[in-house]
């Protein structure tokens, strides 16, 4: 699947807490159907949370700010940030499945920062859950009185640093895997998320070349790169980049609307997919899970 030029928007917590202030539904409102009308690809919601020293007052969960602009957005995709350290895999599996499903395929998920070799198992965990329904074991026969086939709801048995039987309480999403995106921190997490992730978000262009100079081309990894874009107005301007797109942060309450439109009369920007895979152009989602025992088996 070709790519255009993937644009997404960081914005922190204390401005999606404005935007999104239950007192004013217009403004959110307002904010839903500009970033729809703008072009952009996703935001990133609860990012800042993620990155060490940095704190707000305001407080918001990524996970309710995703599951309001759903109600309010019908295009752009949804990156929720959520830690393994915070957040047990099979509760994010749940909670991103679920607004995948609400969202109608635009979620994605930004890890946490933490011991690679836990947010590595967590990925893991969280894509085998994600399977363990599938979606087309729901039948709905009224007439002989069966919803699902339920004997093709399967235990995980996942044994790692997460111990996780499974299955999931949710069927399998709409992207059946919601893509998963890094922003690496340390050389260990660079390696982690290049076997691991669909979207890695680098530093800026140096990183970027570094980052395809060191790691060998890979046929089978279907990933898309991206880098961080510090933004001031008039600075969108620019899309060139090294990368498959860029991901912009430091928009505030009051210039939120000036980069979107911005960012609106980029032409490079149409693009009429709907899902969040889609609109990062990474190929369908491999299967994860070979067998496995039935939770339901059929007498």
């Amino acid at each position: 699947m070709s790519r255009h030029s993937v644009v997404g928007l960081h914005v922190d917590a204390a401005v999606v807490t404005e935007l999104l202030d239950p007192r004013w539904p217009a403004r959110r409102e307002e904010f839903g159907r500009s970033i729809d009308e703008s072009g952009i690809d996703f935001v990133v919601l609860g990012g800042d949370r993620l990155d060490a020293g940095e704190s707000s007052d305001a407080t918001i969960d990524a996970a309710v700010a995703a599951t309001v602009l759903a109600r309010h957005t019908t295009s752009v995709g949804l990156v929720v940030a959520g830690a393994p350290v915070r957040d047990h895999p099979f509760n994010l599996a749940r909670r991103l499945g679920s607004l995948d499903h609400g969202s109608h395929g635009r979620v994605g998920w930004l890890i946490g920062s933490g011991p690679v070799d836990a947010a590595v198992d967590a990925v893991s965990v969280v894509r085998k859950l994600w399977e363990s329904w599938p979606a087309d074991s729901i039948v709905d026969d009224a007439e002989r009185g069966i919803f699902a086939e339920s004997d093709r709801i399967v235990y995980i048995d996942h044994a790692g640093t997460f111990s996780v039987s499974g299955p999931l309480n949710v069927p399998e999403p709409p992207q059946r895997k919601p893509p998963v995106f890094w922003r690496p921190a340390t050389a260990a997490e660079l390696v982690a998320a290049r076997r691991t992730a669909d979207a890695v978000i680098l530093a800026d262009e140096d990183a970027v070349r570094r980052y395809r100079a060191h790691f060998d081309p890979d046929a089978a990894r279907d990933q898309v790169l991206l880098v961080d874009r510090q933004w001031t107005p008039g600075g969108v301007s620019s899309l060139t980049t090294e990368a498959d797109g860029v991901v912009f942060r430091g928009a505030t309450t009051t210039t939120v609307p000036a980069l979107l439109d911005a960012v609106r009369r980029e032409p490079i920007l149409r693009d009429p997919r709907r899902t969040l895979r889609d609109r990062l152009g990474l190929q369908a989602a491999q299967t994860v899970l070979s067998g496995g025992r039935s939770a339901f088996p059929v007498n």
